[in-house]
This record gives C-alpha cells, sequence and structure tokens, in this order.
C-alpha cells in the first residue's frame, strides 16, 4: 500500500510553536517503505488497480482507476470539469511544487480569472494580510514573516508557485486551523474542550474508518505504543476538518460563487479522499479532481520501514504524476546563535561552536540590539536580516553586555547544515 509515500505534514512543519501532538520528526516528508521498490508489476491493490505506481516512469501521468498514460495537455483537460483540484505534495520536494505550478497555470490558463488557491500552509487569522499580499499591499519582509509564523518548512521551495500567485492576483486563500485552536486541541482532545470552545470547531466527523486506520498505522510506525493517539488524531480531524470548512466556505462565498480552487496540501490530507476532499464534498458536494505527485525513490532517511499500511478499499487519487525528488541547494548562512525576545531587543541563550558568533566574540547572555545598521526589534529582524547576507560578508553588531554597550564585526559562514 502506497500510503508510505504520503506525507503527514504538519505539525514537524509549522515552526515557533509547539507540537500539539507527538513528536513526529520527518513525517511531514514521507513515510515510505511499506510498498517495496523492487514490487513486481503484478502486485497491485485497490489504490491503484491497473498500474504499480512504484513502476511508471519518471515524468508520466497515469490515470488510476484505469491505468491509461495521458498527457499534460490532456490532464488539464480532464480536470477543467472540475470545481476543486486537490494536488498532494511532499513538503520539502521541488518536483512536487513543479507539477502544482504547472496545473496552477495550466488551469488559469483555461480560465482566467475564475481560479482560486487555497494552501494549508496557511492559518485562518492570516488571511487579511494574505489579501494585502495578493493586492501587493504587504513587503517581502512582512510576508516572509507572516510565512514562518504559519509554517515551518523553507519559503524557496514555494517561491515559483507564489510568485505566480501574486504576479496574477489569484485569490489565496489561508485554510488551517489557527494556532490557538490547534494548542486546545493539542492538549485536551476534542472532547476535552470546554463548550465555549466546542463551538469554535468545525462539525467534525470522527466516524471514517479509513481515515482512522491508515493514521493508526502511521502512528504505529513512528514508535511504540499507542499512548497520545486519541490527541494525534484529534488533532488531524482538526486540521482536515477546518481546511474542507475552510474550502467550501470560499467557493460558496460570494467572491468565490463562480470560481475553482485548487487546494494545496500534503499528500495524506488529500490521498485517498477521506482527508480534506471527503469532508468538503459532504458540505459542499461539487465536482473534485485529486492528482499526487509521487517517486518511487525517496531517500532512504526520510523513509518509516516499519509501517504496517492496512488494506484500504479506497483508490489513492484520479490521478499519479510520476516525479525524482529535489531539494534546495543550501545556499544559506547562519549567524549560529539561538535567540530569544527580550525588553531592547534580541536576547542570546545559545551559540554554536566554531560558527559566525562565536568567532565575532557573542556570549550567551548577550543582547543584540543592531546588526549591520538594523536595529533589531524581535528575533524575525535578526533572521531576515542574516538571510540576505552571503558567505564572506562583514557585518558590524551592536550588542549589551553587563549593561554595556560593545559593537564586534563578524565575518558571515556558509552554513554547515543541508
Amino acid at each position: 500500500m502506497i500510503l508510505a509515500f504520503l506525507p503527514l505534514t504538519s505539525a514537524c512543519a509549522r515552526s515557533a510553536r509547539p507540537h500539539p501532538s507527538p513528536k513526529r520528526t520527518g513525517l511531514n516528508a514521507a513515510l515510505a517503505a511499506s510498498s517495496s521498490d523492487s514490487a513486481p508489476e503484478a502486485s497491485l491493490s485497490s489504490e491503484s488497480p491497473y498500474r504499480n505506481i512504484d513502476q511508471i516512469p519518471e515524468g508520466k501521468i497515469i490515470h488510476v482507476p484505469t491505468g491509461v498514460e495521458v498527457s499534460e495537455e490532456r490532464l488539464i483537460d480532464l480536470l477543467a470539469p472540475a470545481r476543486v483540484v486537490y494536488v498532494g505534495e511532499v513538503h520539502d520536494s521541488l518536483e512536487d511544487h513543479r507539477v502544482q505550478l504547472t496545473i496552477l497555470k495550466g488551469l488559469f490558463e483555461r480560465f482566467p480569472g475564475k481560479v482560486m488557491v487555497g494552501m494549508e500552509m496557511f492559518r485562518r487569522p492570516a488571511q487579511p494580510a494574505l489579501d494585502r499580499w495578493v493586492e501587493g499591499k504587504l513587503d517581502g519582509k512582512d510576508f516572509l514573516k507572516l510565512w514562518y509564523e504559519n509554517w515551518g518548512i523553507d519559503e524557496g521551495y514555494y517561491k515559483e508557485l507564489l510568485s505566480f500567485i501574486q504576479e496574477n492576483k489569484i485569490p489565496l486563500i489561508a485554510l488551517n486551523a489557527s494556532q490557538e485552536m490547534e494548542m486546545k486541541v493539542g492538549a485536551k482532545g476534542i472532547g476535552g474542550l470546554p463548550p465555549q470552545d466546542q463551538k469554535q470547531l468545525p462539525e467534525i466527523d470522527q466516524n471514517d474508518p479509513y481515515h482512522r486506520q491508515a493514521l493508526q498505522a502511521i502512528f504505529k510506525g513512528h514508535g511504540p505504543g499507542t499512548e497520545g493517539f486519541n490527541i494525534f488524531y484529534d488533532t488531524m480531524l482538526l486540521w482536515d476538518e477546518t481546511m474542507a470548512e475552510s474550502v467550501a466556505n470560499a467557493l460558496s462565498s460570494p467572491e468565490g460563487a463562480d470560481k475553482k480552487m485548487v487546494v494545496f496540501a500534503g499528500g495524506f490530507h488529500v490521498g485517498y479522499g477521506f482527508g480534506i476532499p471527503r469532508r468538503a464534498f459532504r458540505r459542499l458536494p461539487e465536482p473534485y479532481q485529486i492528482v499526487i505527485p509521487h517517486t518511487k525513490d525517496f531517500p532512504e532517511e526520510k523513509k518509516m520501514m516499519n509501517v504496517e499500511a492496512p488494506d484500504l478499499p479506497l483508490t489513492l487519487s484520479n490521478y499519479v504524476w510520476a516525479v525524482g525528488y529535489r531539494v534546495l541547494e543550501n545556499k544559506k548562512i547562519r549567524l549560529g546563535v539561538q535567540i530569544e525576545p527580550f525588553q531592547s531587543g534580541i536576547r542570546v541563550s545559545d551559540v554554536s561552536p566554531n560558527s559566525t558568533a562565536e568567532t565575532a566574540g557573542i556570549q550567551p547572555g548577550d543582547i543584540i540590539v543592531s546588526f549591520d545598521g538594523e536595529t533589531m526589534e524581535n528575533p524575525f529582524d535578526l533572521t531576515y536580516a542574516v538571510q540576505q547576507k552571503a558567505p564572506g560578508d562583514r557585518v558590524k553588531l551592536k550588542i549589551i553586555r553587563d549593561g554595556k554597550a560593545i559593537e564586534t564585526e563578524a565575518v558571515m559562514k556558509p552554513s554547515r547544515h543541508p
């Protein structure tokens, strides 16, 4: 079963906050390997009854129910009648995002001014800022701050996709639950919320047996024991139902009544239909299609080898697009400090050995008040300022140590991390 390749997404893909559910490092990438790369062509199941998707050549697109190959142009023809097109992803796969951009461009060219985009990567409270960004009224720094407040995956993976959305002023809908509600569910589960919080939840269907079976397999595959599964499952339900409600609300609104929507979300939220698609259809029964990019050559370090996938009587998707796997080339630099907000700047809580910061003499407890002449008011100011530099750049820092102002100079070093 190809449950293994679907990205569970999300808790580990969102930064700047505690994880509400058990830590699941790597699940946003892929769970991989309950289906074997060497599986014979005849090893088929309901998820893909005519083709073993691990045997589809890279670049080919297959209509899953029939196993028939289609071209990119024909795919757009076939997706065109749908009101909603769901395109899954492994978050840190450039090829998956290339597929998403190809589909969005094709549908936008076919239906100019009649396409919306919904993204898992943004929470509902971000909507006013997203609207300003689409209109060109939110600058690059503020948008980047918004991005990392909502999502923890490098914005560079989505750069071309986001540029196309903004350049063409395509309405962008924030689909996901607020951080506040996610943390409440992550602490107490849905049943443990007080009545006032229960009223704020979307309508939640807890009775999909296939959704539950698949998530149980993933949860067990991550480690021994079942403690915490109910909290984990309730958090996933919150995400899927909130995103489904957001899709239905946007398409039912006066602004969306004559539009289609392309939804970008982690593969597990759309694959098999039991995440967002089925729950959105319950609210707004409109035709939809699902496209899943899939790579058979997923890195071993990102696979989860002990997933015992259930045999679900569900087709994976309408189409599978076979792709390779590429990640961003690492061109980043880091100052090499852990930081926290402080009343008069940014406080350094730790300094990495052999880092730019250590070489510059920065110590734990120092307060960074300016970086190359820019005032530092919060941690994002420093993160953004560092990202604008290149290896070898010389920068001046002003710090406060034991109440005294100190000026130092640093030579930026390349990151040692992939």
